[in-house]
This record gives structure tokens, C-alpha cells and sequence, in this order.
């Protein structure tokens, strides 16, 4: 005989705890009255916020002392108006709140000490912030031959390729298909380096130079574009494999057409 099914989860509305549970009903008053709340936005199936509970409930058991710091709480799937009306895309989402009018974004760790930290001194724009995405030379330091391809950021893009014939990657990082293509992309610098070739390999954070993206119509990654003298000659439209890289670098277009 199977075993009995466990007995489904009690709501988080029902547990007692010092985390305060907003309805339509009291949402706008108790916040109105609070100076410092920070309000998680979940869904009772979601699994980030089955694991981020009991952190925040045990931020909120260090503050029951304190009248000015509350933590609480909205159910999306009982209360979808007041999670529309925030903005909620995605579970789980917080929002700190001061005294109802002045609101932001909470995009810190979601351990007890991250909330924790936050709420000691919520005005404070430092606290609470995730830590700073890693730079680009961080993030291809681990790739073969990433010592030997150029970052640009918007400072340096235009000086950079003024003089040199440039392959440049846009990309961004959480991108599956650039992932998936740096470590071609090393290989082709460290190919073209040790032969001697002038072209040069470059990348471009896209989600960080947004403005650069954006001149140069960037809609999807990895986007390829070669550069000679300055201008804009040809996007890359052949394989992400390296030998077809050092091949385009080692015959680069002369005009707008890629003779393969």
C-alpha cells in the first residue's frame, strides 16, 4: 500500500510569525503608517520562495522590537491586483516601502543577513545591492587566449578601432550561445597572434554599453561586426568555430561583401 501523501503546507498567511500578510484590505493602511517595510511578493508553489521564507522570517524576528521596521508579505496568486500594480514579473519579488510613497526595487541577497543588512539602514543606496557584475577581462580571464582580445566600453570603442582592422563580438553574459562560443573565440586571438596578423579580436558588453548597442542596431547575441579604419565594413555572418574566424580575419572583406 503507498504511503499516505504528506498533508498539504499550511498557507504562509497561517503560520504564525512576525512577518505581517497583506490583503486588499489592509495594504494600503499598514503601509501608510510604516516607515520602513520591506514587502516579499511570492507565489506559495514557488520554489525560490519556499527557500526564501524562513530567511526573511527570521530577519523579521530580529526587528519585533523595533516599531519602526516591519517585513511583510503578499500572496500573487490570492492578491494579483496589488502584485499588477507593483509591477511583479517574476517570484520572488521585494519591494521596500516608506511610509507607502517612497518605494524601490530590493535586488539583494535574499539571506537573513542580506535582509537583515538592508533594513539597519534601508535609506542608504549601498545596502542591499547585489555585488558589482564582473568586468570583462574578470569574465574571460578563465577563457584561452581571453588575455589577448580587447574590451571596449564606450570610452575606448572609437579610438580603438579608428586605426586597426577589428572583429567585435557585442555580447551578453548570461547569453548561452556567447558562452558557448569564447572559447573559439580565444583560440582565433591566440591563432591570429602567434602568426602575426594586424586584425585584432574585440568584445563589446552589450548590456553594460547599452549605447553602443544600440548605434550599431545590436537585436540579438552574439552579434559579429568588422571594423576597419573606423568604419563599419560587414557584419559576421559565417560558423562561431575558430579556423572559420582566423579565416575571415586572415581575408577580411575589402567592402560591404564577405566572399566566402
Amino acid at each position: 500500500e503507498p504511503p499516505p501523501p504528506p498533508p498539504p503546507e499550511k498557507p504562509w498567511s497561517e503560520v504564525e510569525s512576525s512577518v505581517v500578510h497583506l490583503t486588499d484590505e489592509n495594504y494600503k493602511s499598514f503601509l501608510k503608517k510604516k516607515k520602513h517595510v520591506l514587502v516579499m511578493f511570492y507565489a506559495p508553489w514557488c520554489g525560490h520562495c519556499k527557500k526564501a521564507k524562513p530567511e526573511f522570517t527570521g530577519a523579521a524576528d530580529r526587528f519585533v522590537d523595533d516599531p519602526k521596521v516591519e517585513f511583510a508579505a503578499v500572496d500573487c496568486t490570492a492578491y494579483q491586483a496589488l502584485c499588477s500594480a507593483n509591477d511583479v514579473s517574476g517570484y520572488p519579488t521585494y519591494k521596500y516601502f516608506n511610509y507607502y510613497k517612497n518605494t524601490k526595487p530590493y535586488n539583494g541577497g535574499r539571506t537573513e543577513i542580506d535582509f537583515v543588512k538592508f533594513m539597519e539602514d534601508p535609506e542608504n543606496p549601498l545596502s542591499g545591492s547585489p555585488p558589482p557584475p564582473p568586468s570583462p577581462r574578470e569574465e574571460w580571464a578563465s577563457v584561452q587566449g581571453g588575455n589577448l582580445i580587447h574590451h571596449l566600453t564606450e570610452a575606448t570603442f572609437d579610438t580603438f578601432i579608428n586605426n586597426k582592422e577589428a572583429l567585435v563580438m557585442f555580447y551578453a553574459p548570461w547569453c548561452g550561445h556567447c558562452k558557448a562560443m569564447k572559447g573559439d573565440y580565444g583560440q582565433a586571438a591566440v591563432e591570429l597572434a602567434a602568426e602575426g596578423q594586424t586584425g585584432v579580436l574585440a568584445t563589446v558588453d552589450a548590456t553594460v554599453e547599452r549605447s553602443l548597442a544600440t548605434r550599431y542596431q545590436i537585436h540579438g547575441f552574439p552579434t559579429l561586426k568588422f571594423f576597419r579604419r573606423g568604419q563599419l565594413i560587414t557584419e559576421y555572418n559565417r560558423s562561431r568555430k575558430a579556423a572559420d574566424i582566423i579565416d575571415f580575419m586572415k581575408n577580411p572583406p575589402l567592402d560591404g561583401k564577405d566572399e566566402l
